[in-house]
């Protein structure tokens, strides 16, 4: 069922990359776990965007969206939209979600805006005290003003145990781990530093998830154990 929302405001997270926030009419709870997206519905072109915020029982919440040259969706979004317009949503959609018991190691594993159930995610565990063993979250993206929400994610870093930020950078030299994301979870993953096999969260685009669930299959995995999201 189509609901009717409107635009809060817009944060310019880069140059290209924009954090929508949107409010729901307070006529109806909208509860989703984090992970889940939505539809969005204008003058009959739909898209889906992943939710990158958590719960608040508010009727809030964030979506962040690029830029795409030529995209329909994208033009109204970052050309055309006013603070206060009104437009439909549906949802919340999908199963890609956290176990209810997290009871093994979780790799998150994204590009770009696919980071963003991934930041719903770890907002969701600090806030609610929810019990994990160790997470990876390999953040794959092209150069240092790409970056999005680093500073956040380093600090959920240092101030929640065995949570391990792990930004790389393809096309720009820094101080910190270069190359694709392909390179950083088999490193990992070859020195077998856990005692179960871990949950594989694969979120971007669709070659990057390609590749990386193609590794992951040679590498041993069991396909039960790895949940895809696809951009695109």
């Amino acid at each position: 069922m189509w609901i009717e929302v409107y635009l809060d405001s817009i944060i310019k997270e880069t140059k290209s990359t924009w954090r929508f926030i949107i409010n729901i009419s307070p006529n109806k709870m909208f509860l989703f776990k984090p992970g889940q997206f939505i539809q969005i519905k204008v003058n009959d072109v739909m898209r889906s965007y992943s939710i990158a915020s958590i719960p608040n029982y508010q009727n809030k919440i964030e979506l962040i969206i690029v830029k795409i040259a030529g995209g329909i969706m994208s033009n109204y979004l970052f050309n055309k939209i006013k603070q206060g317009e009104k437009f439909q949503i549906k949802g919340p959609l999908g199963k890609f979600v956290l176990p209810d018991k997290i009871d093994r190691d979780i790799f998150f594993i994204c590009t770009g805006t696919g980071i963003a159930p991934f930041r719903s995610m770890l907002r969701f565990i600090e806030k609610y005290d929810i019990k994990y063993q160790k997470i990876f979250l390999i953040f794959g993206t092209r150069m240092i003003s790409d970056l999005l929400f680093y500073n956040e994610m380093l600090e959920y870093s240092s101030k929640l145990d065995n949570v391990n930020y792990i930004p790389t950078l393809s096309k720009e030299k820094w101080n910190k781990d270069n190359g694709y994301v392909h390179e950083i979870y088999k490193k990992i993953l070859n020195q077998k530093k856990y005692q179960k096999e871990p949950l594989f969260y694969l979120c971007g685009w669709r070659n990057m998830i390609k590749e990386a669930k193609a590794n992951l299959r040679s590498l041993g995995v069991d396909s039960k154990s790895i949940k895809i999201e696809i951009y695109g």
